[in-house]
């Protein structure tokens, strides 16, 4: 049927039983191709070189044969299969290299992979629950959506990102964002919805559940100095009170660091002015600050001001790796 047809566009097979091999050739205008639980599917062959959109979805775990090596076009491609492996995927990754879209969703049998492309711009993980370490090396990605119980990435280039969805099951509750530009610091409380600003120079920190917020706090205090502070929540925060405790009331001469052998103090001692800031009346014009003023209607927010003294400084107690996961 589909060979008496050279002028098919878009072929859509969802719930056909008695189907065994599905095969596609000489199709030159055919651009959107969607399988979806054809239960007795073994065997997928596609000779179909401009093809641009494939989905495919198996809810059963079943072995079955499946070619892409010509479909080079293709822009965006959805596999729901719960037995991909690794290998499988990275061969199928490499024939695509216009690909703008992946999503990846109950791949329950992928440990490791890497997704390294120039190309795509809109990622989606959901549900893959084997899935321990994801490389992600897509510098021009502008949305990423994760759903699961951890976070596997290793690494993530979020610089042109332009939003991110990440919804973690219930071990995940409890996680916090670290968002940071130069030397402004946003914590986000218990996200749900992130929204993130877009500047240049992005970095992304998921804090483990188990970090206490004031442990979180002397953890960036005490690592990257930052000249701005600020938390987004969607319910009252704690940040406040920490800040009034450990900054603002804090000893003039901090004693803290008396029996330190080498002389190097802590980040208490190069502390200089705390402020509130109030962002509805501010007169800042930041790019930075537009930003956080934008998330008023979407969360509370919370904005300090900080100023350092030049000193020696030297970071002490815990470290990134058994703060972050």
């Amino acid at each position: 049927m589909i060979r008496a047809c050279p002028l098919f566009e878009d072929f859509r097979l969802i719930y056909a039983t008695g189907l065994k091999v599905f095969k596609v050739s000489n199709l030159a205008k055919l651009k959107r191709i969607d399988l979806h639980t054809c239960s007795e599917l073994k065997e997928v062959n596609l000779q179909a070189p401009n093809l641009e959109t494939f989905c495919y979805v198996v809810l059963k775990y079943r072995s079955y044969k499946i070619d892409l090596s010509t479909c080079n076009a293709l822009k965006s491609l959805t596999l729901e299969d719960a037995t991909l492996k690794d290998e499988s995927f990275q061969n199928h990754l490499s024939c695509f290299p216009a690909l703008e879209k992946l999503v990846l969703s109950k791949c329950n049998f992928l440990k490791n992979i890497t997704i390294s492309s120039y190309k795509v711009k809109i990622l989606i993980l959901r549900e893959c629950k084997q899935l321990e370490e994801a490389d992600i090396i897509s510098p021009n990605l502008l949305s990423f959506e994760y759903k699961g119980e951890k976070m596997p990435f290793t690494s993530l280039n979020p610089s042109s990102l332009k939003e991110a969805k990440l919804y973690f099951k219930p071990s995940g509750q409890g996680l916090k964002l670290v968002v940071r530009s130069d030397k402004n610091i946003v914590i986000y409380e218990r996200p749900k919805g992130i929204f993130l600003p877009q500047v240049y120079d992005l970095k992304l920190d998921v804090v483990k559940s188990s970090v206490d917020l004031e442990d979180l706090l002397d953890y960036i205090l005490r690592t990257w100095r930052p000249l701005t502070l600020s938390s987004l929540s969607t319910s009252r925060s704690r940040l406040p009170k920490l800040v009034c405790k450990k900054l603002i009331t804090r000893e003039k001469d901090p004693s803290c660091c008396t029996y330190n052998a080498s002389g190097d103090k802590c980040w208490r001692h190069f502390l200089g002015n705390v402020e509130t800031e109030n962002l509805v009346n501010g007169k800042s014009k930041s790019e930075w600050i537009a930003w956080l003023r934008s998330s008023k209607s979407k969360f509370k927010i919370n904005y300090f001001r900080l100023s350092w003294k030049h000193g020696k400084h030297v970071s002490q107690g815990l470290k990134g790796r058994l703060m972050f996961d």
